[in-house]
């Protein structure tokens, strides 16, 4: 049975190559080395491959028509398969073959991140957006306890005035306290609120939906500020190739590489100010080691060799918001290979199965030792509504049920009031009956000092009627 020849690279996580000195045999393992072995499976190749480890670049082409690096192994037919973040090119593709891309995120910039101090760190924990849904629901929570405590009151003091007459009640009784409401709200949003003062089940009801939601909210809160006030804020000095350019610092590529190229050949503005800071290094761990010294601005190069080292300790860098190109990552075979046709279509059929994604999330995501990914352009460690929306859902389920009970409350005092009083007492409820007795006992007294001054003008006449 013929031996597949493949070539991989030391380019973690894609192929990671551990031991191999002193005539060892080399330890191979990464996304590469996981993907080969299904990729023949699916591809119903038979065949038993022999892994070389290989060490430098992609390759580029020289002036005498010959290739080095990879390419240079493949066109000279040294290997079957190159397990390789090989980049393709429209000059690359000219002389070898190559698989439909594993990747295509083109070229990461790797910057060294810095402290981020702030006078506003207390509204980080939440975004703008958030900010200002809060706000809305704080303002539409004080005006809907204020109309039902009107709605209620008014319906209350309406029956009754129909039951015992019109009668003239101070304003400051009669009127809703807006003011009331709105320190209600605003002292259970930051954890001290006490139970509302208004008599209604409507206003009731609607404040413990809003005191659910601020508990929640604010332990949220408390909880993402304590994160990031133990976790320092990080940014990114350089987020663009504009920014780099305009750096004294040099900038950072993989000799003989296609990004290394891509500066050479470039007629950008910021690629063509940058060509001549670039430094050429071997080896990602050398230009990412640059970079934390201060020797480089950045260092670039394909976009997952990047990220793993931003998740590697001390976890001091990050890769800027930018992206450069599309980079596609391709296997590479030389040219009239009979392995291209089953293998393009078994890396299509692995895709569209989501068996890439997990690959992926097994050496991107939870084999990373710092506390997440590169920084993200929108900031970190905040609560976004789109992970909050449900809990308003609480303050609009609680205001829907409130109104239904301010309802309710109107037509039980408008069948209930609308009695008349009989056998001297009001019917109803306790609270008509202390209201109706408030009244009665101000009318008895009202009488009673009447008819003393009546004795009293009485009395006068007939002592004046005697002294006559």
């Amino acid at each position: 049975m013929a031996v597949l020849r493949v070539l991989a690279a030391h380019r973690p996580p894609l192929c990671f190559i551990e031991g191999g000195e002193n005539g060892s045999q080399p330890i191979f393992s990464g996304y590469l080395v996981d993907l080969l072995p299904t990729l023949l499976n699916q591809a119903q190749l038979q065949l038993v491959y022999s892994l070389t480890a290989y060490v430098g670049s992609g390759g580029e082409l020289q002036a005498n028509g010959t290739w080095t690096g990879v390419m240079g192994e493949l066109t000279g037919g040294h290997t079957d398969l190159a397990l390789f973040p090989l980049t393709l090119t429209s000059q690359r593709a000219q002389y070898i073959q190559s698989t439909p891309p594993y990747m295509d995120d083109g070229y990461g910039i790797l910057v060294k991140t810095r402290r981020v101090d702030s006078g506003y760190s207390f509204l980080l924990p939440f975004t703008g957006l958030t900010w200002a849904m809060l706000l809305v629901a704080l303002v539409a929570t004080m005006l809907l306890l204020t109309l039902l405590d009107a709605v209620t009151r008014n319906a209350r003091l309406r029956a009754f005035e129909r039951v015992h007459g019109a009668q003239q009640h101070p304003k400051k009784r009669r009127d809703a306290k807006i003011m009331n409401h709105a320190i209600e709200s605003i002292m259970m949003a930051v954890g001290s609120g006490a139970a509302p003062t208004s008599r209604s089940w409507a206003v009731k009801i609607v404040y413990i939906a809003w005191a659910v939601f601020c508990v929640i909210m604010l332990a949220a809160y408390t909880a993402i500020l304590t994160a990031n006030m133990t976790v320092s804020q990080l940014g990114v000095a350089y987020k663009t190739l504009q920014d780099l350019a305009q750096s004294g610092l040099p900038l950072g590529v993989i000799g003989d590489s296609s990004i290394a190229a891509y500066f050479t050949n470039s007629t950008g503005q910021a690629a063509r100010m940058l060509r001549p800071k670039m430094r050429e290094f071997t080896s990602t761990a050398e230009g990412a080691e640059a970079v934390r010294q201060g020797e480089l601005s950045a260092f670039i190069n394909d976009y997952a060799t990047v990220q793993f080292v931003t998740q590697e300790p001390p976890c001091d860098l990050a890769l800027s918001p930018e992206t450069i190109g599309s980079g596609q990552l391709v296997l590479g075979l030389p040219r009239n290979s009979t392995l291209l046709q089953p293998l393009s279509a078994a890396l299509l059929q692995l895709s569209e199965a989501g068996y890439m994604a997990e690959l992926r999330r097994k050496w991107f995501v939870e084999s990373s030792q710092c506390g997440g990914d590169d920084l993200d352009a929108d900031g970190s460690g905040q609560l976004h509504l789109t992970h909050a929306w449900s809990v308003f859902l609480i303050v609009a389920g609680g205001a829907a049920v409130g109104l239904l009970a301010a309802a309710g409350e109107m037509l039980y005092y408008r069948r209930l009031y609308t009695r008349r009083i009989s056998d001297g007492g009001a019917c109803g409820v306790p609270e008509a009956r202390g209201i109706w007795a408030i009244h009665h006992t101000k009318h008895q007294h009202a009488v009673k000092q009447e008819r003393a001054e009546q004795r009293d003008r009485t009395a006068k006449l007939e002592v004046r009627q005697v002294q006559a």
